[in-house]
């Protein structure tokens, strides 16, 4: 990992823990936009550790499903929540406060366009990000079940 992603990783982290503490504190009153965008809340579990983890994710509804994208600030390694979904496809996402239990899987490839245009409307920097990384960004659903 580059030094700047390093960077990048070390602030993210510290950012997350900010973001989910402020949102769980204020019942989800607080913490639920970023930067234009909608912030959902996603617990999942650690796939080395079994721990609970809870990480801030821009999102886009499509129908009953979340869509998020697993850009990881830019920095070029997938990033560890979704690492962890991969492992176990269960987690929970909360938006304002209210937890709806849900399945993740990557986005099929035929909506994929579509939901990278709404995400890019809600937050135009996810553009940057893919330009700065070698992977091609997931975009990950979180479908209620």
């Amino acid at each position: 990992m580059s030094r700047r992603d390093r960077v990048l990783t070390f602030l993210n982290k510290f950012g997350a823990k900010y973001h989910v503490a402020l949102s769980r504190r204020s019942g989800g009153r607080l913490g639920n936009r970023f930067r234009g965008g909608d912030v959902l809340l996603i617990t999942h579990r650690g796939r080395t550790s079994g721990r609970s983890y809870t990480t801030p994710l821009l999102h886009v509804r499509d129908g009953d499903d979340f869509v998020v994208a697993a850009s990881n600030g830019g920095v070029d390694v997938e990033p560890q929540w979704w690492l962890n979904l991969q492992a176990d496809p269960h987690g929970v996402a909360e938006v304002h406060g209210r937890p709806t239990a849900v399945v993740a899987n990557a986005v099929a490839e035929a909506d994929r366009q579509r939901l990278w245009d709404a995400l890019m409307a809600k937050c135009p920097n996810y553009d940057k990000y893919q330009a700065s990384v070698s992977r091609r960004i997931a975009l990950v659903r979180l479908s209620p079940g």
